[in-house]
């Protein structure tokens, strides 16, 4: 981590979810935890990454990138000193928590195919993993050494879930696709029986936090509840079906007294363990993305994840309407755009949605109605108007006061790439074979052009206009209406012009370039731009360029991950600039905007958004 470049906040990635499969969430041993952390977190996954994402401050989490493919799972070691995660190799990282640096302990590959679920034991030596594989779908390991432990066989289709009862006698039982539970001896574990009630895809099981029962949920609606030390039968919830569609996940409070169930049929719902009887329905909502996939109860927090991937907080005093739910993206940050007080920030993504974010508190909320139906390529903030286009081909001016889509959306003549936009509204697009310059909802000019924009943006004296291309920036004259191009072009040889931006005092234009990875500087005089200097610090394409608003810093972010931050203070050289390697690590860094002269934004394909400040 870089001594001039720290990383204050973080608004966290949502779980990735898909349809028809449960989201494997945890928590921490809150009481047990170490100092590394605050208590009372969220784990879950979301492409490499695996996030502690605190339940009572949304700005604070940690986020490790270590995993090489796609991260499935993780668990805290009940000593709250360690995380085991796993991931679609098959792999385990257990990994530490009591320093910044995560340093890994131990690697482990004891399945063939991706971990669906793992499990500790109460004394923290002893971890069984389950998922898909060659041979075997389930083992038992040590934590210290990764020798086996047991034998978990039996199963033989895919697993989906495994746990472990916490104190001895121990007891292992799994949940499988070959619709059975196994029950287990331990330890070392040996296989008792096979469980047969369901007559579908069992799809989670959890233990009593005293081990007296296990309960298990399957894609049959039905949750079964079992003695936990004999695996005797003891009934359904409910009865016959717990719920009307079916249940992914479930999860005990911390007494035991009563257990926590999500659904397809877009409900949650709270049992009395003892009597097996329904104790209150929270109602999720209508559409598809409200089925309920993932769950936990932590403490006084009861979380359910939707299909959309929105952590909700259930309020059991209030079951029509959760006390809070989070909302963000779980796909790809792609563009951002900052008010002109610097209070709320607005990301597009992959997907096409746009949300905003207070920037203190990290509260976010989606723009409602129809909006982009393709990925959000850019955007930009004018007055009271979102000005955003996309891969559908379109440009939307959308009210940030109302925060919800008109009707009206603008067909640009070829895919936009960037826009920006004057003082008026006036937007100016860069197309991929044309420049368009948008007034009041409707184009009121377009010129075709063959060096294939990229970027644009505008001088904040409104009359000339500077677009990056294929090897060269051209500068355009603006009349307020239309672009006329002036002689003067730069030249970059071999090398693509992948973002460009005027300081906003005017004074410098600065340009990066995609693969010699070069940020170039120049100043602006008159109708001419001399080149300052030219530099490199990043190893990737760089995406983005953005200056603080005195004019005295710019950030550039990479394919790599990275951000820079460039000074142009007089007592320093053009070699003194701050890095900082692993901002977005194994993503690349998509947008970066600036909300104070030493503190910025950045967002990325890991979804997250980051909040820095630097020391200069």
């Amino acid at each position: 981590m870089s001594d001039k470049i720290k990383l204050e906040s973080t608004f966290a990635s949502l779980p990735k979810t898909t349809r028809g499969l449960p989201v494997v969430l945890s928590g921490d041993p809150t009481k047990n935890l170490n100092k590394g952390l605050k208590p009372g977190n969220l784990l879950y996954c979301n492409g490499n990454n695996v996030y502690v994402r605190n339940l009572n401050d949304a700005t604070q989490c940690l986020v490790y990138s270590d995993h090489s493919c796609p991260a499935t799972v993780a668990k805290f070691a009940p000593t709250g000193f360690y995380i085991a995660s796993g991931d679609n190799s098959g792999k385990i990282r257990i990994w530490d928590t009591t320093n910044p640096e995560n340093i890994l302990k131990f690697e482990y590959q004891p399945l063939g195919g991706a971990v669906k679920d793992l499990a500790w034991d109460g004394e923290s030596k002893r971890m069984a993993i389950v998922g898909e594989g060659r041979e075997s779908y389930a083992k038992c390991i040590l934590w210290d050494s990764g020798s086996s432990c047991g034998d978990m066989s039996g199963h033989n289709k895919s697993v989906n879930s495994v746990a472990i009862r916490q104190e001895r006698p121990f007891k292992a039982v799994t949940a499988s696709e070959d619709f059975t539970t196994q029950f287990y001896n331990g330890v070392p574990f040996k296989y008792v029986e096979s469980k047969r009630e369901h007559s579908n895809f069992v799809q989670c099981v959890r233990y009593h936090p005293k081990g007296d029962v296990f309960i298990s949920v399957s894609a049959d609606k039905k949750a079964c509840v079992y003695d936990g030390k004999t695996a005797e039968f003891l009934g359904v919830l409910g009865g016959e079906t717990s719920h009307n569609g079916g249940i992914y996940s479930v999860d005990f409070n911390d007494d035991g007294s009563e257990v926590l169930t999500v659904s397809g049929d877009k409900t949650a719902r709270i049992w009395n363990v003892a009597s097996r009887e329904l104790v209150v329905e929270f109602p999720m909502g209508n559409d598809i993305e409200d089925m309920q996939l993932g769950c936990l109860w932590q403490g006084e927090h009861i979380i359910t994840v939707s299909l959309s991937g929105y952590i909700n907080y259930l309020d059991r005093n209030n079951p029509s309407k959760p006390k809070k739910i989070q909302k963000g993206h779980n796909k790809a940050i792609t563009a951002m755009a900052l008010t002109a007080d610097r209070s709320t920030v607005y990301t597009g993504d992959q997907e096409g949605k746009i949300y905003y974010w207070d920037v203190k508190t990290g509260d976010c909320d989606i723009i409602q109605g129809k909006g982009h139906t393709n990925k959000v390529s850019d955007m930009v903030i004018v007055g009271n108007s979102l000005v955003s286009i996309s891969m559908d081909d379109t440009l939307r001016i959308t009210s940030i006061s109302s925060n919800h889509y008109d009707s009206n959306s603008i067909k640009m003549p070829s895919q936009p790439q960037a826009v920006a936009a004057t003082s008026d509204a006036t937007a100016i697009v860069a197309c991929l074979d044309s420049i368009v310059v948008v007034q009041d909802g409707a184009m009121v000019f377009q010129q075709q052009v063959i060096f294939n924009p990229s970027s644009v943006d505008i001088h904040p004296g409104g009359n000339r206009v500077a677009f990056g291309g294929s090897k060269r920036i051209h500068v355009f004259e603006f009349d307020g209406t239309g672009l006329k191009e002036q002689r003067k072009e730069i030249d970059f040889d071999t090398d693509d012009v992948t973002q460009v931006r005027y300081s906003p005092d005017g004074n410098y234009l600065a340009a990066s370039t995609g693969s010699r990875r070069y940020v170039y500087l120049y100043k602006v005089e008159g109708d001419e731009l001399k080149k300052v200097y030219k530099t490199t610090k990043q190893n990737g394409k760089i995406f983005c360029v953005s200056w603080s608003p005195d004019s005295q810093h710019f950030a550039t972010g990479s394919l790599d991950g990275s951000i820079a931050v460039w000074c142009l203070d007089p007592k320093y050289d053009k070699s003194n600039s701050h890095f900082e390697k692993f901002a977005h690590k194994k993503a690349q860094v998509q947008n970066i905007s600036w909300t104070s002269d030493r503190e910025f934004i950045s967002s990325s394909s890991d979804s997250c958004i980051k909040q820095w400040s630097v020391q200069c």
